[in-house]
């Protein structure tokens, strides 16, 4: 957990089918780009927004953060960090 209350690792392996994980990143690569500035500045305020329940689309595999499982949670953080990275294909 960030200090700023946000969760930024999970100590689950991450679990996401092909699609779910593709869908997620290119959801934070599209919120990244509409917010502008540097993508890894942005993964924190990105998974702020999706913990909170923020709009962010396929983000989140279309459920609530706290009704994803640690894999699941896992699986959007890595998806969150590729989309910063520019690796969503």
């Amino acid at each position: 957990m960030s200090p700023g209350g946000v969760t930024t690792t999970v100590g689950a392996p991450a679990e996401s089918t092909e699609d779910d994980y593709f869908q997620a990143c290119r959801a934070a690569k599209t919120w990244m780009q509409q917010q502008g500035g540097d993508p890894r500045s942005l993964i924190e305020p990105y998974l702020a927004t999706v913990q909170r329940g923020g709009p962010v689309g396929a983000g989140d595999f279309a459920k609530p953060w706290a009704e994803l499982t640690p894999g699941q949670q896992s699986g959007v953080i890595v998806a969150v960090e590729a989309a910063a990275d520019d690796l969503c294909g």
